[in-house]
């Protein structure tokens, strides 16, 4: 029976979860208790964790699928899936080793991983070997094994084994699986499983569009720093969240972060950006026909300029120690900030905001409806859709 502690606790089964016992009655509850920002879920040292088995479900295919596979993660579902179907060969089986054999041979001769080993050289087949080995990931490895089945194929048919044979047969043809993945396949489920994060972000705005943690869209906007380059004409290098861009005294106080520091890919130049959250308004009181910016856009604004000024003065002391190279001549500001299909819901809304934006002339003011409406369209010209 469930104490006066634990009597209203919901219980959630459908979603990664841990099982938590109540401090009061001892009775274990299936708790899912969201991380910081919302992301995630809590779990307290001795906690068993649960992944219910129907939640996550994995396919090559990134649409179909409702986890994000890593690209190891890729590699080791594939083995699941191409090691499980033997392709069948009568009649050409002596055509079809050699052909292996050679294409084995091809990839290892040509390897840039193997340059400067002399592959006919028997001296030098250990460190050739620890050489494969230390690299498991790459197409070398798998024509390595598949051509050391081989020679056991061979040796096995000679000596009539039939079961060392079959089954040395099995593990040529399930490496040159594996060697069809990593040279043929990779790159391209890779490819869709990076342009399924279009969805999956576009996903995020949908259920958050009231949210208003600014940390959470700070996380967001990190983890896809793509969806900013929308904004810009140009192609931009990502080079650091919560970048310093001068201000600090001598008693290492006021230092003035700014929220992303990106460079224009070729020019170097700096571009600033600064968010809030689609919760923050952009219009404040109505004023002789038209609506005033509210005060977090036009302090928003403002903060912006501010953190431009601030580079250009101190630009040798920032990029000092960075990897990226960087200018500030003319830096480039951004601010996100608001939600304009939610509140901008009058012609004199729309007008007194574009008035106001078209005369901010340093800061492109964006809001996050119009920056994942981008991104959108974006997703369309892949066809990639959100689904259900």
């Amino acid at each position: 029976m469930p104490c006066p502690k634990c009597a209203d606790m919901v219980e959630r089964h459908d979603l990664p979860h841990v099982v938590r016992k109540c401090e009061r009655c001892g009775r274990e509850l299936h708790v899912h208790e969201a991380g910081t920002h919302g992301i995630g879920f809590k779990i307290r040292k001795g906690e068993k964790v649960v992944i219910p088995s129907d939640w996550l479900k994995l396919s090559l295919n990134p649409l179909k699928s409702k986890g994000q596979l890593s690209r190891y993660g890729l590699q080791w579902f594939a083995e699941q899936i191409h090691l499980n179907d033997l392709p069948k060969k009568k009649g050409k089986m002596a055509q079809e080793i050699d052909m292996i054999e050679a294409q084995c041979d091809r990839i290892l001769d040509a390897s840039a991983l193997l340059s400067g080993f002399n592959l006919e050289d028997p001296t030098q087949s250990e460190q050739i070997i620890e050489k494969l080995k230390a690299n498991r990931d790459t197409a070398e490895w798998w024509a390595f094994l598949a051509g050391t089945f081989i020679s056991v194929l061979r040796e096995a048919i000679t000596e009539c084994d039939v079961e060392q044979a079959v089954w040395a047969m099995g593990c040529v043809e399930r490496c040159r699986s594996m060697l069809l993945f990593k040279e043929h396949l990779e790159e391209v489920i890779w490819m869709g499983h990076s342009a399924k994060r279009l969805v999956d972000v576009l996903h995020t705005w949908e259920n958050n569009k009231s949210n208003s943690d600014e940390g959470f869209w700070q996380i967001t906007l990190r983890d896809n720093a793509y969806a900013i380059s929308q904004v810009f004409a140009v192609p931009l290098v990502f080079i650091q969240e919560s970048a310093y861009v001068g201000g600090m005294n001598v008693n290492r106080q006021d230092a003035k972060l700014v929220d992303y520091l990106f460079s224009q890919e070729s020019s170097r130049e700096a571009v600033l950006v600064e968010i809030k959250t689609p919760a923050t308004r952009l219009l404040g009181r109505k004023y002789r026909g038209v609506y005033s910016p509210s005060p977090e856009l036009s302090g928003g604004v403002m903060q912006a300029l501010d953190y431009r000024r601030t580079l250009s003065e101190n630009l040798i002391s920032v990029i000092k120690g960075i990897e990226h190279k960087l200018t500030a001549f003319e830096p480039k500001c951004v601010l996100i900030i608001g939600n304009g299909e939610l509140e901008l819901d009058s012609d004199l809304k729309r007008n007194s905001f574009e008035i106001f934006r078209s005369n901010s002339k340093n800061v492109e003011v964006i809001t996050y409806d119009e920056l994942f409406r981008k991104l959108e369209v974006l997703a369309s010209l892949f066809s990639l859709t959100r689904g259900d």
